[in-house]
């Protein structure tokens, strides 16, 4: 005798920052979810624990930044800079909240990951652990079911579950596999020489990717790396890279020294950038790392992710208000999303591209932020976080600046070179 199931509105498979921000706006706006997650709360996800302002702003509206800053588990980044491919570096100082700086903050995953969930529970979702989505099938509702046996009914699917997407590619949706990936290490507080908030290095051996320090509010520090399209390394090279390049980088090592205490082994993700050309259809979306909602310059995802979802959350809500979840009518949040954000990928990963054919590029802006100061860094950061679109580059504000170092370093008696370490300038 079977069982009749309870039908949801939306299944979400995935508790990420992505499906559970969807879920808080689904159930807030009076829809019944189910929020499907793999792991059991705490879990943990080995990639950047960088939330850029997006982000923030949406877990302010939420009500989760409010508890994470309560409990002393946000540290925002007021002071950093950048090391360019050439070893020129510019590190602002901690001059306080500046209006014009872009915020960012370090919060590990861990820890918001599973607040994002449970705002989504309080909202009224339904948070169901341990339920790993192994088949989905589209009847009159879909029909989920778990590794366990378990089995869920939803009126509507959303693909939330990271960049392999084992749904989206299952349902031919997303076609291709993870382009890149990242890692992340954490090094105790006290036992390194790391004193800014957050500093990204471009080595040369990583161009157009990069190895990032940010500092949490307890004085650990997250060493990380990033492989994105275009450089030498491919990523399923990163553990060795990380073994071999990224232990033995001067900048790395001056930050580490010699007492440095790793609180674990380097963890490695995928990464799915650029955005996917097709991430809805007949009632189903696809969120987050599944949909490539990643961009291709900064390997940044968690603020993209969350417009996302809230831009999934309304499209939902129309179309289950006009009683039309057909994929023509599910279309309108690809669009949507690309209007957001996607289009600027665009101009991220031309971007890529001119960085790892000409890394002088970033030795311009090494020294373009020598000469201009935190205002310089205050725009190349809301740039590279998606707070202003990647066109700024372009604006005389910085493309003036960037001119007139790019003609400093050609006049230069000696190329700088990353290899000479941290005191490296040009002559």
């Amino acid at each position: 005798m079977s069982v009749e199931l309870p039908v949801y509105d939306v299944a979400i498979a995935g508790a990420g920052p992505a499906g559970a921000t969807a879920a808080y706006f689904l159930a807030k706006g009076g829809k019944r979810v189910a929020l499907l997650e793999k792991a059991t709360f705490p879990r943990d996800k080995r990639c950047g624990d960088a939330w850029c302002e997006p982000a923030l702003d949406i877990l302010e509206e939420m009500g989760v930044l409010q508890e994470l800053v309560a409990d002393g588990a946000v540290q925002l980044v007021r002071s950093g800079g950048l090391v360019s491919p050439g070893g020129l570096s510019f590190v602002s100082p901690d001059e306080g909240e500046r209006p014009s700086a872009p915020r960012v903050a370090a919060i590990r995953r861990q820890v918001c990951d599973e607040r994002i969930a449970h705002a989504a529970k309080r909202a009224g979702a339904e948070l169901i652990e341990d339920a790993a989505v192994t088949a989905v099938r589209l009847q009159e509702n879909w029909t989920i079911r778990c590794k366990d046996g378990r089995r869920f009914s939803a009126r509507c699917l959303i693909a939330a579950d990271g960049a392999k997407s084992k749904i989206a590619r299952m349902l031919d949706v997303v076609t291709t596999g993870a382009t890149s990936a990242a890692s992340r290490q954490y090094i105790k507080g006290g036992t390194h020489n790391f004193k800014s908030d957050g500093v990204l290095l471009y080595p040369p051996y990583a161009i157009p990717g990069y190895v990032a320090f940010f500092r949490h509010s307890n004085g650990d520090i997250d060493l990380g790396c990033y492989l994105l399209p275009g450089g030498k390394v491919p990523p399923t090279k990163l553990k060795a890279l990380l073994q071999t390049e990224v232990v033995n980088d001067p900048f790395v090592r001056e930050v580490l020294g010699d007492q440095a205490e790793p609180l674990e082994p380097p963890g490695i993700s995928p990464l799915r950038l650029g955005g996917e050309r097709r991430t809805s259809g007949e009632r189903f979306l696809v969120l987050g790392d599944a949909a490539g909602q990643t961009d291709p310059l900064t390997g940044e995802g968690i603020h993209t992710a969350m417009i996302a979802a809230k831009i999934a959350a309304r499209v939902l809500h129309e179309a289950f208000a006009e009683g039309d979840l057909s994929a023509r009518r599910l279309d309108a949040y690809h669009g949507a999303w690309m209007n957001a954000f996607g289009r600027d990928f665009r101009i991220s990963a031309a971007s890529g591209r001119a960085v790892s054919r000409f890394p002088i590029l970033l030795d311009t802006a090494a020294i373009a932020a020598q000469r201009h100061g935190a205002s310089f860094m205050d725009d190349f950061g809301a740039a590279m976080t998606g707070v202003k679109p990647k066109s700024l580059f372009l604006s005389p504000r910085m493309a003036l600046p960037l001119g007139a170092a790019l003609l400093r370093l050609s006049l230069s008696r000696r190329a700088p070179h990353y290899a000479a370490g941290p005191h490296a300038e040009p002559g």
